[in-house]
């Protein structure tokens, strides 16, 4: 007996939406039998709930929409505008006539018929109806694909399909289902690739399968650039194509070396486009090319980098020769301020040298990309290395450049070893599998928060596209600050500069300083710094009290400046201040 009725309460429960109609009458009847019997003068609650809730229908407050997003459909909320009237009207009447008053009955069973008809019959209905039979059929479904004793705990419908919860039996580990994803695709019907296996944390014996019915990325998604000139910043995460989910990927690359592999004709090219475009976007950011192809992929950015691109062996080799010197610079300014980290501004950008084919570099140029690889992250000197297949051979023998990628990125490749290769050892065998992608750009990244196989697609970017970012972001064409004009391969004072001001693309920031250290003990003009900077009066005035409110600068006369030497103790503010009397 008490088998029977727990089966029995099972069932409502379990097909509470198919019931809903039945259970909105019931409630309706219980509902005006309470009021009523409550006194006729409780009509008023009814009617506020009404409002109440057309009010939240037609307004739709945020927390509404993200969890119900199904209110942002017209007819969605012309059914529930419907439904709320007739339900507080005949809730208003109930509570003074009484619930079973002349026809009260029949107009409830009238509305609760008209009502239910649109809501069984929408689509998503019948796809809820269509999970819960593949959720009663499931143990069938995994005796057949190997996974005996896997239960299916729940199941919810999503924009492109449905996903699962699975816990396996006792002794299963969640990665025997990606073995079993052929077999699984097998037993439920579906397309080749539609499913997806993501482990849940905290249970290693359960997982989370994704059914995607109608492939999100079966069309390619066109590029959108963001608005505005350069007024992105490198330290916000960068948006580079959409998951399947809808969502954007948005990857950090600050102080992040990048790897992207993948076979001919997979979207490797489009992808290290997509990612030079959002980059060229970021006003703290410096770029230079080795594209080894000719030129092919980097010359039409030739406008927005900040160096000629190289374009074969020997120009590859001064070019990383000289993203050497400029690693040793940054940690020699580092040091002697202080400093632990570079801090990507616009008068002092971080650097990324993107080389494409590094396999083809020398043994030379390898090694020179190896010492940026293991120094240059705290520095803001990154590599973005775009190649086919990251051996150990292709990535220099010895060097350790591989190990040091922290963002990776995989399209689709020919043999699934090559996986590891891109993404790490033991990434295959835990579902990171790209040999079935069937369209360019789709891709996985692995990367510092990025540890489950999410599938990707970058953005669609024509040739049109490259052009119009690298002209609106030409680095050659913008004036910095004071007005002077910057040259690609220099920093604002367009090379060595008066009192030791280093070349290079370090900007103002390093400049000055370099400037102060090297001042003499009577210290070296406002005049001079500007010259050396580019920096307006007003700028430069802050940017040294700044430094001087830190302790590494000082003022040792009316318009001389220094940095703190360490036999020196702290100085009081000068008569003529150039806060007070800017010269």
């Amino acid at each position: 007996m008490f088998y029977v009725g727990d089966e029995f309460f099972r069932a409502l429960w379990r097909y509470r939406a198919e019931l809903a109609p039945v259970y909105w009458l019931i409630g309706c009847f219980v509902g005006g039998a309470w009021l009523h019997a409550s006194g006729p003068n409780w009509w008023p609650m009814p009617v506020v709930a009404g409002l109440t809730g057309l009010l939240l229908l037609t307004f739709r407050p945020v927390a509404l929409i993200s969890r119900y997003p199904l209110l942002n459909r017209w007819r969605v909320r012309l059914w529930g505008t419907g439904f709320i009237l007739s339900v507080s009207v005949w809730l208003t009447i109930a509570t003074v006539i009484g619930p079973t008053a002349g026809k009260m009955e029949l107009v409830a069973f009238l509305a609760t018929a008209t009502f239910a008809v649109p809501w069984l019959w929408r689509e998503d209905r019948r796809r809820l109806t269509k999970v819960r039979i593949l959720r009663d059929r499931f143990p069938d479904t995994a005796d057949a694909a190997g996974l005996t004793g896997a239960k299916m705990l729940s199941a919810i419908l999503d924009k492109w399909g449905w996903t699962a919860r699975i816990k396996l039996r006792r002794g299963q580990h969640w990665t025997e289902a990606i073995t079993a994803i052929p077999q699984l695709e097998s037993a439920f019907g579906a397309r080749n690739g539609a499913l997806r296996v993501e482990p849940v944390n905290h249970d290693a014996g359960a997982f989370t399968l994704r059914m995607v019915e109608v492939d999100p990325h079966s069309e390619p998604i066109e590029w959108a650039p963001r608005p505005g000139k350069r007024n992105q910043s490198i330290t916000q995460p960068i948006t580079v194509g959409v998951f399947e989910d809808g969502s954007d990927i948005s990857v950090s690359f600050l102080r992040k070396h990048v790897l992207i592999g993948g076979a001919s004709d997979s979207g490797k090219s489009g992808l290290l486009n997509v990612i030079l475009a959002r980059l060229a976007e970021c006003g703290d950011v410096a770029m230079w090319g080795i594209d080894l192809k000719e030129g092919m992929e980097l010359s039409p950015w030739s406008r927005a980098l900040n160096r000629p691109v190289a374009t074969n062996k020997d120009s590859a080799e001064i070019l990383l020769a000289a993203g050497v010197a400029e690693l040793e610079k940054r940690a020699s300014f580092l040091m002697a301020s202080g400093r632990r980290e570079w801090e990507p501004e616009f008068d002092a950008p971080a650097l990324f040298i993107i080389i494409d084919e590094y396999a083809e570099l020398s043994r030379k140029a390898q090694k020179l990309a190896d010492s940026i690889a293991r120094r240059g992250r705290a520095v803001c000197v990154t590599l973005i290395i775009a190649t086919q297949r990251p051996t150990q051979t292709a990535m220099g023998e010895g060097t350790a450049a591989r190990s040091q990628m922290q963002v990776r990125f995989c399209l689709r490749v020919n043999e699934r070893p090559d996986v590891d290769l891109i993404l790490g050892a033991g990434k295959l065998k835990a579902g990171w599998d790209t040999t079935m992608f069937d369209s360019p750009g789709k891709f996985f990244v692995s990367g510092p928060g990025m540890d489950t196989p999410r599938r990707g697609r970058a953005y669609r970017i024509t040739d049109a596209d490259v052009r119009a970012a690298a002209d609106l972001h030409a680095r050659h064409a913008d004036t910095g600050p004071g007005g002077r004009s910057e040259s690609r391969s220099d920093g604002p004072s367009g090379g060595q500069g008066s009192n030791g001001s280093p070349a290079g693309v370090s900007g103002p920031e390093m400049a000055l300083w370099a400037a102060l250290n090297d001042a003499p003990a009577e210290g070296v003009s406002v005049a001079d710094l500007r010259a050396v900077t580019g920096h307006g009066k007003t700028q430069l005035y802050r940017r040294l009290n700044a430094l001087k409110a830190q302790g590494q600068a000082e003022q040792v006369g009316r318009g001389l400046w220094r940095s703190r030497r360490a036999d020196t103790a702290p100085q009081g503010q000068q008569e003529g201040d150039p806060e007070s009397h800017p010269e």
